[in-house]
């Protein structure tokens, strides 16, 4: 709450992505971006809290937070699960960066 809410179309930053060095396509570059574009470009569009584009972006957000929770739980799971059965293959899985641990407790 409190923060301006800019509406920036995706062949703005796409177009805006050819002028930036670096890597390919990255989550911290395209953040860059808009970051620039939203402080830069005057000719932007508020969005107001009725705005359709504003409510589908809140349901889309929520909807991501609880998509989010429910990883936590299920990698928490199989974490107790793997603790209960074989503790030394606990440790050893990198939740973060592999889905080993899923495929050998779901099949």
């Amino acid at each position: 709450a409190g923060q301006r809410l800019l509406y920036i179309p995706g062949r703005t930053v796409h177009h805006a992505a050819g002028s930036y060095r670096g890597e390919g396509k990255t989550d911290a570059k395209d953040a860059a971006i808009i970051a620039d574009q939203a402080r830069m470009r005057h000719d932007l569009q508020p969005l107001r809290a009725g705005d359709d584009i504003a409510v589908e972006l809140r349901i889309l957000t929520s909807r991501r937070s609880d998509l989010v929770a429910d990883r936590t739980r299920a990698i928490n799971r199989m974490r107790a699960q793997l603790l209960e059965y074989f503790p030394a293959l606990e440790r050893a899985f990198d939740y973060n960066k592999s889905r080993a641990a899923l495929i050998l407790l779901t099949g």
